[in-house]
């Protein structure tokens, strides 16, 4: 399974929107005349309110018992200060690429997700440490939790956009005239096989 939200999930995500026949068909135009490119924006992510030892074991596996314990306590956005690098160097690859990806990408708790769509395919997926790195047509802006749930499969984008609890800064026009392309945004990101980093509130 992909740990969500990190890299490898959003790659796990783009394999699956440049294989989906449905979203070709759906998302045909997307993107041509117009910038289609899109921030998913997660803000409110609980760095601070996470520790090491909360984290799932998927994402410290391998890690020696002697060093989970003494990790457990260190509070996500203090790890890569607290962390010397005579502990991180018997950390497993894993271990130390996700402390390097919660450092760089997780900024005043928010995950800038670039996604970029053109007629139907995805030509590519990053995550960035400065939005202001690429021009976007569209920033779909919202919690945590709510970009959980979406992740879930339970809520859907445009229902989650017309209660406000997604802010579409773009044109909105133009998402409900690809509405079937935007609720297909929400379910292919459902069917990816993943471990959330952080535990949703309301479950």
């Amino acid at each position: 399974m992909a740990l969500y939200p990190t890299e490898q999930w959003l790659a796990a995500y783009k394999d699956r929107l440049d294989n989906s026949e449905a979203l070709d068909e759906a998302g045909a135009g997307w993107g041509v005349d117009f910038d289609g490119d899109i921030y998913f924006v997660i803000t409110d992510v609980p760095v601070s309110e996470t520790t090491l030892g909360d984290l799932p074991d998927e994402a410290m596996a391998g890690l020696p018992d002697r060093l989970r314990d003494q990790l457990a306590d260190i509070p996500l956005d203090a790890a890569n200060e607290l962390i010397g690098e005579e502990v991180r160097a018997e950390l497993p690859e894993k271990s130390r690429d996700l402390l390097r990806q919660l450092d760089e990408y997780i900024v005043d708790g928010t995950v800038y997700a670039f996604i970029g769509l053109k007629d139907g395919g995805c030509e590519e997926v990053a995550v960035v440490e400065d939005p202001a790195e690429r021009d976007v047509g569209f920033r779909l802006r919202g919690t945590h939790e709510t970009w959980s749930a979406l992740v879930d499969g339970d809520r859907e984008p445009i229902p989650a956009a017309m209660s406000g609890d997604l802010e579409v800064e773009g044109d909105m026009g133009t998402i409900l005239q690809y509405s079937d392309a935007t609720a297909l945004l929400g379910e292919i990101a459902a069917e990816v096989e993943t471990t959330h980093l952080f535990e949703r509130a309301d479950q």
